[in-house]
C-alpha cells in the first residue's frame, strides 16, 4: 500500500481517545486496529525498502545496460570503421586487379606487335636473301657478259690486226706493181700510166717498203701538221693504237696526247677527232 492510504488509519488513535469514556471496548478494538495498522505500516515500510532495493537494482541494471549500449555503440563504430576499411581495401583490390588486367592486356598487345614485327623482319630477311641471290645472279651475268665482251674485243682486235696486215700487204703489192710498171714502161717506151694498174683503196695503210727493189717509194708522205683520227662507231683506243703503232698496248700514248678532250679511256665516243702522236 501507499503512504496516502495510511493517513486515515493514523487518525484513529485521536478519535479513540475522545471515545474512551463512551466505550472501553472500542479502545481495545482501536488498540488492536492500531497494532494492525502498525503491522501494516511495517509491512509497507518493508515493501518500500524492497521496492527501493529493486529500484536500485533496476538503476544498476539500467546503468549496466547503458554501459553495454555504449560498449555496443563503440563496437558498432569499430565495426563500421572496419567495414569502411574493408570497403576501401576491396576497392583498392579491385583497382589493383583492373591495373593488373590492363597490364596483362598491354603485354598481350605488345606480344602481338612483337610477333608481327618478327614476321615482318623474317619477310624482310627472306626478301633480302632473294635480292642477294638476284644480285649474285646479276653479277655472274655481268661477269659473263664482260668475259664475252673481252673475248669479242680480242676477236675484233685480232680481226683488225689481220685486216691491217692484209691492207699493208695489199699496199706493198700495189707499190711493187707500180715499180714494175715503171720498169716495163722504161723498157717498152710506153707511158707508165698505161701500164700502172688501178690501185685498191686501203684504210690508212701503214708504211711498207719493198726490200726487193731499191727504187721503192715510201708508202705515204708525212703531213706537215700532226696526224688526226676521227673515231668511228665501235672503235676503241686499242684498235686505233694497233692501226697506227701495230700494238694495242700503246693506247696510252693517244690518251696522253689528247688530255684536253679525253681524260680517261671510257670517255671515247664516235665522231671525236684525236691527235695521233
Amino acid at each position: 500500500m501507499k503512504l496516502r492510504h495510511l493517513l486515515p488509519l493514523l487518525a484513529i488513535p485521536a478519535l479513540a481517545t475522545t471515545g474512551l469514556a463512551q466505550n472501553a471496548e472500542s479502545a481495545v478494538q482501536l488498540r488492536r486496529d492500531f497494532t494492525t495498522v502498525q503491522q501494516q505500516r511495517d509491512a509497507l515500510a518493508a515493501q518500500v525498502t524492497q521496492l527501493n532495493r529493486e529500484a536500485e537494482t533496476t538503476q544498476a541494471e539500467i546503468a549496466a545496460l547503458r554501459a553495454a549500449q555504449a560498449a555496443m555503440s563503440e563496437k558498432i563504430a569499430a565495426a563500421d570503421a572496419r567495414a569502411i576499411e574493408a570497403t576501401e581495401a576491396l576497392r583498392a583490390q579491385k583497382e589493383a586487379e583492373m591495373t593488373v588486367d590492363m597490364t596483362v592486356r598491354a603485354y598481350a598487345i605488345k606480344e602481338q606487335e612483337a610477333i608481327a614485327s618478327a614476321a615482318t623482319a623474317s619477310s624482310a630477311v627472306e626478301k633480302l636473301g632473294v635480292a642477294e641471290r638476284e644480285r649474285e645472279s646479276a653479277v655472274a651475268e655481268a661477269l659473263r657478259l664482260t668475259a664475252e665482251r673481252d673475248a669479242a674485243k680480242q676477236a675484233e682486235a685480232a680481226a683488225l690486226a689481220a685486216k691491217a696486215a692484209m691492207q699493208n700487204d695489199l699496199y706493198a703489192a700495189q707499190i711493187r706493181n707500180e715499180n714494175l710498171s715503171r720498169v716495163l714502161a722504161s723498157r717498152s717506151g710506153l707511158p707508165a700510166s698505161v701500164l700502172t694498174p688501178t690501185p685498191v683503196v686501203a684504210e690508212e695503210p701503214v708504211a711498207v717498203s719493198d726490200n726487193k727493189s731499191d727504187t721503192a717509194k715510201p708508202a705515204a708522205v708525212a703531213p706537215a701538221g700532226p696526224r688526226t683520227h676521227t673515231v668511228a662507231e665501235g672503235e676503241s683506243l686499242s684498235l686505233i693504237a694497233f692501226k697506227y703503232y701495230q700494238s694495242p698496248n700503246k693506247w696510252d700514248k693517244i690518251v696522253a696526247a689528247n688530255r684536253g678532250k679525253l681524260k680517261n679511256p671510257d670517255m671515247l665516243r664516235a665522231g671525236m677527232v684525236l691527235v695521233i702522236p
